[in-house]
């Protein structure tokens, strides 16, 4: 999800899988779905890359969608009831733009996420003393052994 300002309005919009979800259906019936509203004239907003962008006023409408399907209306009498109901008042007109590289966490994921990293590096720094310590005694130990094999055959 992202929030866009358009005229003082905040626009919330969605990813297809996120609204799949969100509906319990799969993103190949929400793609399918979308184009039969389209071909009837109803407007999805579309990022700068020509993807659909889905607002919190489109959910409703595949949501009657999935409603009329499940009583068994045909996908045609669907789409068109649909459409009628919510007329997409030229929505499609602006491009939206959805920021793909934005990531928004909680304040409780962020605190895992940085618990989880410093976990890590503890681990990993532990893993790298302990192999230091253990070739420092390494050492030690063959130097005892020379030192004593030395002293044995001296004698």
């Amino acid at each position: 999800m992202t929030e866009n300002v358009k005229n003082e309005e905040t626009l919330k919009s969605y990813w297809a899988k996120e609204i799949a979800e969100l509906l319990d259906i799969s993103t190949s019936n929400l793609r399918r779905w979308s184009i039969d509203l389209e071909n009837e004239g109803y407007s999805f907003y579309r990022d700068e890359h020509h993807r659909r962008a889905y607002l919190e006023r489109d959910i409703m409408p595949l949501k009657k969608l999935k409603e009329f399907l499940g009583n068994n209306m045909s996908k045609n009498d669907a789409v068109k009831a649909v459409v009628s109901m919510f007329p997409s008042e030229n929505n499609g007109v602006i491009t939206i733009r959805v920021i793909e590289d934005e990531v928004r966490l909680s304040r409780l994921e962020l605190q895992e996420l940085v618990q989880e990293a410093v976990k890590e590096a503890v681990e990993e720094e532990r893993e790298a003393m302990f192999q230091a310590f253990e070739h420092r005694i390494n050492n030690t130990l063959e130097k005892r052994d020379r030192l004593l094999t030395q002293h044995l055959q001296a004698t």
